[in-house]
């Protein structure tokens, strides 16, 4: 009998004590030179990476060299690490990781490991946790052999290179899409035929504004119905909105101000706090209060309104009001100036939103999907 082929073979792994194979950077440089990259908190993205300027902008004197693992201690449930291509200097809620034994892509690999992160998670502290250094040095981790570790720290180089290129991908879509619809909705870019100039209107003019409700909590014959009811928390990532995470009875609609929205004829339209965070309705639905949804009339096409909704977005925060947080009532929002095509060209327009956000949901699909096939790996590895 043959034996199955595995992708490594776990006998050849050996339980290591963290103070043997795993170190923390503790140099520092004086002067840093003002063209120095330096990384901070806010750099670190969840699930690894950096982002926005490494320009030297703090006090920071903790350096870091080339193929170290950049590791956010404060708060280290966020998964914030980076495997640094170069030296500078961080913030001090930064662990620089180097190792004498293992390969720097294995130790990479091995801080974004459960096995590593839950010895992170035994935090000191309660409102600002921070990882301590003497639980990862009394812990022991799980080490292959040098050829394997290579090889294991290629393939999440890879892997990372891939998702790097994705996001890529993605952020140039969402920067076209931006600039696209800046064009088209400021009139100076049309198609050809349509040269007749945009009718002026208000918002409640072409569309119906629709507020929320919330059914009584403490009456267990409001919910876990069959009608979505969508708070703000589950909008803003995706364009389409098809299930929501609770739901509501018929009972629950009828005892609260709550409305059943139409599907494929509204766009769900955040009112309050994170103002203007929307998604088009798929299925029939309600909201609770944090919404002013807004339900296409006739002579109105739902994907060239979802376009214009950054502009609307716009104008709502410049007159919402409240002081413990903002919001706009729908009667402000009805009042709201726009600049409307003929219904031929809004759906001319509505095509070209609904593509680009086509073509961002595949791509933040791939994404997923690699960040998923990289968590499995990374779980199936480090036993």
């Amino acid at each position: 009998m043959v034996e199955q082929d595995r992708c490594h073979d776990i006998n050849a792994w050996e339980q290591r004590k963290g103070a043997e194979v795993i170190c923390v950077r503790r140099d520092t440089i004086a002067n840093p030179p003002k063209d120095i990259v330096d990384v901070e908190l806010e750099n670190l993205i969840e699930g690894g990476g950096l982002q926005g300027d490494l320009s030297l902008r703090t006090a920071s004197t903790s350096v870091f060299h080339e193929h170290d693992t950049l590791f956010g201690r404060l708060r280290p449930y966020l998964r914030k690490f980076w495997f640094a291509n170069t030296s500078g200097v961080k913030s001090g809620e930064i662990w620089s990781l180097y190792s004498s034994t293992l390969k720097p892509e294995f130790l990479y690999a091995l801080t974004q490991s459960a096995q590593f992160l839950n010895q992170a998670l035994q935090t000191a502290g309660t409102k600002m946790p921070r990882a301590e250094w003497k639980t990862i040095v009394e812990a022991y981790f799980a080490v292959s052999q040098a050829e394997e570790q290579e090889k294991i720290g290629i393939l999440f180089q890879k892997l990372e290179q891939l998702i790097d290129a994705e996001k890529r991908k993605l952020d140039l879509l969402q920067k076209k899409k931006t600039a696209l619809l800046r064009q088209i909705f400021g009139q100076k870019l049309r198609f050809k035929g349509y040269d007749n100039p945009w009718e002026p209107r208000r918002l409640g003019e072409i569309v119906t504004v629709v507020g929320g409700g919330t059914p009584d909590t403490n009456n267990p014959l409001y919910w876990n119905g069959d009608i979505n009811w969508f708070t703000p928390a589950e909008i803003g990532s995706n364009a389409y909105a098809s299930k929501s995470e609770r739901r509501i009875t018929e009972e629950g609609l009828e005892h609260s101000s709550a409305k059943l929205l139409p599907a494929g004829r509204t766009v769900l339209f955040t009112s309050r706090a994170s103002i203007g965070l929307t998604a088009i309705l798929m299925v029939e639905a309600c909201t609770n209060q944090g919404f002013q949804s807004l339900v296409v009339s006739d002579r109105t096409d739902v994907f060239f309104l979802f376009g214009l909704c950054n502009r609307i977005k716009k104008q709502a925060i410049r007159n919402a009001a409240g002081s413990t947080f903002i919001e706009i009532s729908g009667k402000q929002l009805a009042k709201i100036p726009l600049q409307i095509p003929s219904l031929d060209e809004q759906r001319r327009i509505g095509k070209v939103v609904r593509t680009m956000d086509s073509l961002i949901a595949v791509a933040t699909r791939k994404i997923d999907l690699l960040t998923l096939k990289k968590k499995a790996l990374l779980h199936q590895m480090f036993v």
